[in-house]
């Protein structure tokens, strides 16, 4: 459950919460299971929170601090996420659905058997990220670095690819678009 201390200091918005978390390095937020959706949290520092099963439905969080955050079971449909930070993050199990990561850097992030249907990740950078078993159905990860990922079981049917990089990912059971085979590299010429 949210501590209600630290909900009450976000009411006072973004630049009050961003000066609070710079006074109080060592503490970690939990803002967990607490109804943030439709806010508007950009550039908010929210590392290393934890945000477990909280709605951000609808939430900004554009060139937001999510480094080492805890968001497992978290609601991020049509979160906007654009050149947002969360490397490290744990994702496992969300659902987000038309999510906007875009630009957005996922280094090492767990989104293991998250839901990502019809999310869009144009030139986000999943470096190492761990992606086993999650759906990204129809997702957009136009451009995107996936350097040795783990997308081991993953379904990523009809999902855009083209110009991403899966070199070194693990892609055993993984379901790919035609445009690329279970080595997770293109057709050669």
């Amino acid at each position: 459950m949210a501590n209600e201390n630290h909900l009450e200091i976000l009411r006072q918005g973004v630049t009050i919460w961003n000066a609070w978390r710079k006074s109080n390095p060592d503490e970690r937020p939990d803002l967990s299971r607490a109804d943030l959706s439709g806010q508007n949290l950009t550039e908010i520092n929210l590392s290393n929170a934890n945000l477990q099963s909280t709605n951000l439905l609808r939430t900004f969080l554009t060139v937001a601090d999510l480094e080492g955050a805890d968001l497992e079971g978290a609601n991020l449909v049509k979160t906007n996420f654009t050149g947002a930070h969360l490397d490290n993050a744990n994702l496992r199990g969300c659902i987000m659905h038309h999510a906007d990561l875009g630009f957005a850097t996922l280094n090492g992030a767990d989104l293991s058997n998250s839901d990502g249907s019809d999310a869009h990740l144009l030139e986000s950078i999943l470096f190492g990220a761990n992606l086993r078993g999650a759906s990204f159905q129809r997702a957009k990860f136009r451009e995107a670095i996936l350097t040795g990922a783990d997308l081991s079981g993953a379904d990523l049917t009809h999902a855009d690819l083209v110009g991403a990089s899966l070199e070194g990912a693990l892609t055993e059971g993984a379901s790919l678009p035609p445009l690329f085979d279970q080595d997770g590299a293109p057709p050669s010429e």
